[in-house]
């Protein structure tokens, strides 16, 4: 992300941050335990691609290098939340540390026993953290978000969209366009295109959400159902105009791709690091955990994962060319709505059934 040299970003950033991290004042420092030969592994699983890469560079291989325990790194499949009532049922932990995101908590917690260990997270600067990045169970590293991704080349010359209202507009912005196929995040874009504050989307107004819906269903050329689709769908110019994720949309416009994103409307989300309940590395995974909060070690990652940092302070560590793309920029993150975990933890798949039927019927 951008480089945050004192400038007033900061004091920007401070609107989305605040309260919800609980955490005491302590330093951020890691050192080479006295016990350490106790556990020379850990497993860490997170998504995959850019992720393993950007988080090798920024979590994996220092930790590794910081205290001796070396960083074993795996993909989760396509719902961990199986895979933790599994681990934890049975006692066989396919891996120590995992990457959720809080609707996976909030899935988690909603079950009869536990399934997450509290992770005691200390930092001495909770106001510089992003809102909802740091909870007892929950090490928020970065932060992605849904946006409005477009090819640069099917809008040379005119305006370009830049939020769900213009995407909507299919007279003033033509082209062929996709949504993702997925109640979460589009009933959000529906409402914003029908005049709905991003700050005051929830409950969701899910009945208003559908009859926006209707106004652009016949433009909508694709219900993209993969990260890796959307990506190909813009890259290939398939599609002129699209929902996507910002992670997806950068690495088209690495690749080449005319293309840029319009945030303005947009929902964004926070990935954290969590641990199995009865984990037999509970202090080593907490020790890794507490080690990724801090802001350089954040910062480095995003030459590889177009995330935002969930510590502002990595601001100060990184370019403002880099910044610009990330979604936890100040020009960026004040525009942005946090998508609701308790929501959809409580409606996801009553309205998941409600919106497979409206996409077929």
């Amino acid at each position: 992300m951008k480089e945050n040299k004192g400038y007033s970003r900061r004091d920007a950033l401070k609107l989305g941050m605040g309260a919800a991290v609980t955490a005491a004042v302590a330093p951020m420092i890691i050192s080479r335990p006295a016990r350490a030969a106790e556990v020379t592994t850990l497993t860490v699983a997170d998504v995959g691609g850019p992720y393993g890469a950007g988080f090798g560079k920024a979590f994996y291989k220092p930790f590794e290098e910081a205290t001796g325990i070396k960083i074993i790194n795996t993909v989760l499949g396509p719902d961990p939340v199986p895979q933790f009532q599994m681990m934890v049922d049975t006692k066989n932990y396919l891996f120590d540390v995992a990457l959720l995101n809080p609707e996976h908590l909030v899935r988690l917690n909603k079950m009869p026993k536990p399934y997450l260990e509290d992770l005691h997270i200390q930092v001495p600067d909770p106001e510089n953290y992003v809102k909802g990045s740091i909870t007892p169970q929950f090490g928020g590293v970065s932060i992605y978000a849904l946006a409005l991704g477009y090819r640069t080349d099917s809008f040379a010359g005119k305006a370009a969209p830049t939020n769900w209202t213009d995407f909507w507009d299919t007279a003033k912005f033509k082209g062929r366009r996709g949504l993702w196929r997925s109640p979460v995040c589009t009933l959000e874009l529906a409402l914003m295109a029908d005049g709905v504050d991003p700050k005051k989307l929830y409950p969701l107004d899910v009945d208003r959400a559908f009859r926006s819906l209707d106004k652009i269903r016949s433009s909508i050329d694709v219900w993209w159902t993969s990260g890796a689709q959307a990506t190909q769908m813009l890259q290939s110019g398939e599609l002129d105009l699209m929902s996507i994720w910002s992670t997806r949309a950068q690495t088209a416009i690495d690749a080449g791709t005319p293309a840029s994103i319009g945030w303005g409307q947009g929902l964004y989300n926070i990935d954290g690091f969590t641990i199995p309940h009865g984990s037999p590395k509970l202090d080593a995974a907490r020790k890794f955990i507490q080690f990724c909060m801090d802001a350089k070690r954040q910062s480095m990652y995003t030459n590889d994962l177009a995330c935002g940092p969930t510590n502002i302070k990595a601001y100060d560590f990184i370019d403002n060319k880099k910044a610009a793309l990330l979604p936890t920029a100040p020009d960026h993150i004040q525009g942005l709505a946090e998508m609701s975990a308790d929501y959809w933890g409580d409606n996801q798949v009553a309205l998941t059934e409600r919106f497979e039927k409206w996409v077929m019927s």
